[in-house]
């Protein structure tokens, strides 16, 4: 039986419901309170990677440089509202579900710790507060419409008119989320009622002659692929670079990082035997495979089993050591080499998912999101063979009190997703490895490369987990110096009201995988939906609001509630720049080696380069890329600075950039 067709009109759609989407509705409303905002979510949690997704412990104890300051003024690092989350985990109200905070340092990767049934909850008490956001949870984007737009940034824009969503709502009694994510998935994109589901077709748009903006906070990037945007999926070959034709480098698509589904672990007196009867009714050879993870895969490495348990512990009553496992413990499950699934990418290359647009059913391999089920249930079974306690570990489902994943089956509602669809941004731009600085590097800035148009902050780890059938680019470091979000990265480059965030972001495989923490997440969307706001309110396009001074106004709106630079490094809180001007990846440059310039400026034309006074290059700025880059320059001296003289079609001077070489 077909779904009830129904017509919704907005100016701002935030699709996914993901962490970023929660910030960039929030944002979004707050930025434009005249503004309609409608944001969607695939399950019944918002807050994807921090609730449904079951990571509910922030890495964020270990990698930060400036931590310490950071302790002392929070506000310098996260946003406001983010910080307003965490305030009410730590003070749950009364009438909130859940348990809220676990006890400072009750796991040791994370300051917070925490329930994800409150951390659901409390997001979505924000989300009420503002009466222009109407929330849509079980929603999935079916369908998008677009219409031609060619502009002066490009004769392939174009332009989202409408979206099409499937609202489901459950039926005949039944509990969503009861049984596995790859039975119950398949249904989300249908239109047919179901035995679980009634369903509703849902078309958005804009009202009369508005533009519609759209963010595309989703996991599965739904809306680039059905807009056409352009997008980068899997792991770089070789390098990270675009080339001076616009051409993106080799990339493996299939080759996306490992996915996992979280789990929660308790002890109790019994033996749990109805997780095992469930595992035999739903995995058919799964002794066989538990046999090849256990002598191939499974592994505590330099920990042991306790360790394990405190890592991610999400409950705690009892003593909060690294060795302390309390029998009231609630322990999230998120451990590499465990129930990290690394066999395969979930997501469907790009030809695949473009041959499934027509009947768009979310882009994902199923038969991959069950093996990723089975080797969670595989780990937990691994790990409680190996437990030394006298207690039974058990794995919390359905209505069990610690069952934190509020889940039928006990997994997270949804996988963990680190690396999916990532958006190409405004002039063909991505996030490269380039202008992340490696922090033990000698003479660096204390920061990463502050872009002319930064909008956010993060600090996190190059943290990569690699699929086993992956071959490609590795970290030049492991940990990078404190870096920032342009707003480059946070819109389409061709389709004109398309903005991304979270995992959609403009970003490379190795800098997705420091950029994906969750408060880095939410700065994202932060910027993200105060761009969308403002779009609306200039009617304008994100390539628009690149000229100066509309970006230092929308930087100006971002930094009220979400830091945009380092307190503690920078002595401007405004970028001071008119374009980026990046010399031999953010290195010094010796005397004997070769470097190379990126200069982003593409209000110019033409441009000469100066070391010490001596001329060293020339060219001409590149529309399509809106920069010039020059290769392979050598000096037989050491170069104090490099001056970029900028000139229009005119031969006018309009512009200067200074480096000065970090070495001296």
């Amino acid at each position: 039986m077909t779904a009830i067709a129904s017509h919704l009109t907005c100016d701002i759609l935030v699709a996914g419901g993901s962490f970023s989407a929660v910030a960039a509705a929030l944002a979004a409303a707050r930025t434009n309170f005249k503004a309609r905002v409608i944001l969607t979510e695939s399950t019944d949690w918002l807050g994807g990677q921090a609730t449904s997704q079951g990571v509910s412990a922030i890495d964020n104890c270990w990698f930060e440089p400036g931590a310490s300051l950071m302790r002392e003024n929070p506000a310098t690092y996260y946003p406001s509202d983010y910080l307003e989350w965490i305030e009410m985990l730590w003070h749950k109200p009364a009438d909130a579900v859940g348990e809220g905070m676990a006890p400072y340092l009750a796991g040791w990767v994370s300051r917070e710790d925490f329930d994800p049934r409150t951390g659901a909850w409390l997001l979505e008490k924000m989300i009420e507060k503002h009466e222009n956001i109407l929330y849509l949870p079980m929603t999935v984007v079916k369908k998008v419409e677009t219409v031609d737009c060619s502009d002066k940034y490009g004769e392939d824009g174009r332009k989202i008119v409408s979206v099409t969503l499937i609202k489901r709502t459950a039926a005949n009694g039944y509990v969503p989320h009861s049984v596995l994510l790859s039975e119950e998935m398949h249904d989300w994109y249908s239109t047919d009622k179901s035995e679980r589901f009634d369903k509703e077709v849902i078309q958005v748009t804009a009202e009369n002659e508005k533009t519609l903006t759209v963010i595309d906070a989703t996991e599965g990037g739904d809306i680039m692929v059905l807009s056409g945007a352009d997008y980068t999926i899997g792991r770089e070959v070789a390098n990270e670079m675009t080339q001076e034709d616009t051409q993106l480098p080799e990339i493996d698509e299939n080759g996306s990082q490992a996915t996992v589904f979280p789990f929660c672990v308790s002890l109790q007196n019994d033996y749990d035997e109805e997780t095992d009867q469930f595992i035999q009714n739903h995995f058919d050879s799964f002794a066989e495979h538990y046999q090849k993870y256990k002598e191939t895969y499974f592994s505590f490495g330099k920990h042991n089993w306790r360790i394990v348990w405190t890592y991610r512990r999400i409950y705690c009553t009892g003593k909060t050591g690294m060795e302390d496992v309390n029998d009231d413990d609630v322990s999230m499950q998120n451990w590499y080499p465990g129930n990290d699934y690394p066999n395969a990418s979930i997501y469907k290359d790009k030809t695949e998912a473009a041959a499934e647009a027509a009947d768009w059913q979310g882009g994902w391999h199923y038969h991959r999101i069950k093996e990723a089920e089975e080797i969670a249930y595989a780990w937990y079974k691994y790990y409680q063979e190996h437990s030394p306690m006298p207690l039974q570990t058990c794995c919390p489902r359905g209505s069990h009190p610690c069952n934190m994943m509020g889940s039928g089956h006990g997994l997270s509602k949804f996988p963990y997703i680190r690396c999916g669809r990532r958006a190409v941004g405004l002039y063909h731009f991505r996030l490269t490895s380039s202008y992340l600085v490696d922090l033990q590097q000698e003479n660096h800035n204390a920061t990463s490369y502050r872009f002319f148009d930064s909008v956010g902050i993060g600090d996190y780890a190059v943290d990569v987990h690699p699929l086993t059938s992956s071959k490609g680019v590795l970290p030049p470091f492991e940990k990078a110096a404190p870096f920032y979000i342009p707003v480059r990265a946070l819109a389409s480059r061709n389709i004109r009201n398309l903005v991304v965030s979270g995992k959609n972001m403009a970003t490379t495989y190795l800098t997705n995988s420091a950029y994906r923490l969750h408060p880095i997440e939410w700065a994202a969307g932060s910027a993200a939906g105060t761009l969308a706001g403002e779009m609306q309110k200039k009617k304008a396009n994100a390539y628009d609001l690149l000229a100066i001074q509309s970006l230092r106004c929308l930087q100006t709106e971002i930094a009220k509630v979400s830091p945009i630079h380092w307190a503690a490094y920078d002595l401007e809180s405004l970028p001071f720049l008119n374009g980026d001007f990046v010399v031999n990846n953010n290195r010094p440059i010796t005397n004997d080696e070769s470097f190379e310039i990126e200069l982003f400026y593409p209000q110019g034309d033409y441009v000469e380069f100066w070391a010490d006074g001596q001329e060293i290059g020339e060219g001409f700025v590149r529309k399509e890329t809106g920069k010039i880059r020059l290769f392979n320059l050598h000096v037989d001296k050491a170069i104090k600075q490099i001056i970029a003289k900028c000139f229009d079609k005119q031969h006018e001077l309009i512009e200067t950039f200074e480096w000065n070489n970090p070495r001296n």
